[in-house]
């Protein structure tokens, strides 16, 4: 009798448990989701005011050549590039890859050897998502150069928001 009423038990409790196993529907709509924004370029050239000419290609400058630092912060960044495309219309050009998980104003600057240094900005935003997965975004807006002439950077008939064009007067 004890053995038949373990039995019984033992069937219900294994007919009962795979009712109570998931079914493989899962309700959260981020699993699986990497939550990361991919970073945002900032690009600059560097660019004689007279001729138009690209200063970093005319110079044969090279990434040796130039130093990028975040104000405050004396080490210099290693998350930019120059941009070496020779078919490219951004070919000379400062590339730099900016990650922001919050909202403030941030402050560079670029040594460059044989040229005036060049301080720039920008603001970044913090934005309501209507993304369950991502409640934040943060664009970036207000790039302009705090202590040299500049113009936003157009290629061909594209203006490129994130994109500044350097004007510096060199002596003739």
């Amino acid at each position: 009798m004890k053995i038949l009423r373990y039995s019984i038990l033992l069937l219900v409790l294994f007919s009962a448990l795979p009712g109570c196993k998931k079914n493989g529907v899962n309700l959260d709509p981020c699993a699986g989701i990497l939550n990361e924004s991919p970073p945002s370029k900032v690009v600059i050239a560097l660019t004689d005011k007279q001729t138009g000419d690209n200063l970093i290609l005319k110079n044969g400058l090279t990434a040796a050549d130039l130093k990028i630092t975040l104000a405050g912060i004396a080490t210099p960044l290693t998350n930019w590039r120059v941009v070496n495309s020779p078919g490219s219309p951004m070919n000379g050009m400062l590339e730099l890859a900016v990650f922001h998980e919050k909202a403030g104003e941030f402050r560079y600057k670029i040594e460059a050897k044989g040229l005036a240094d060049v301080e720039f900005s920008y603001a970044v935003k913090q934005v309501k998502s209507d993304s369950p997965c991502k409640l934040y975004y943060y664009p970036l807006e207000g790039l302009k150069a705090t202590n040299q002439d500049y113009v936003k950077l157009e290629i061909g008939d594209k203006i490129y928001p994130n994109g500044i064009k350097v004007l510096y007067s060199l002596e003739r």
